[in-house]
């Protein structure tokens, strides 16, 4: 199965929410469209990246990566109800390397 990953720089939570929320709400967008691999809070440049790692059925490359970049929206639109969010980035697991999907 094609393993993706999108990251999200975040950069403050949302009136209301809590920080926990951003991290959840980000592996549940992505769970209830494909295969949850790994969701994870990373630094990068002193700035906060949910990273969540899915997997997808195989279909034919550039139908999974338009995939993962549907998949990636959607977690963007959910983490964006709790949290702000500055840049998405959307990487495919190629040959034991991530490579960025152009979008």
């Amino acid at each position: 199965m094609p393993s993706y990953r999108v990251a999200l720089q975040v950069t403050e939570v949302r009136a209301g929410h809590c920080p926990g929320e951003v991290l959840t709400t980000a592996a549940a967008a992505a769970g209830r469209l494909a295969h949850l691999d790994k969701p994870d809070l990373v630094m990068e440049d002193g700035l906060p990246w949910v990273v969540v790692r899915f997997s997808i059925d195989p279909t034919g490359r550039a139908e999974e990566d338009d995939r993962a970049g549907s998949i990636a929206d959607e977690v963007a639109r959910a983490v964006g109800a709790v949290a702000e969010v500055q840049r998405t980035r959307v990487s495919r697991r190629v040959r034991g390397e991530w490579l960025i999907v152009a979008r």
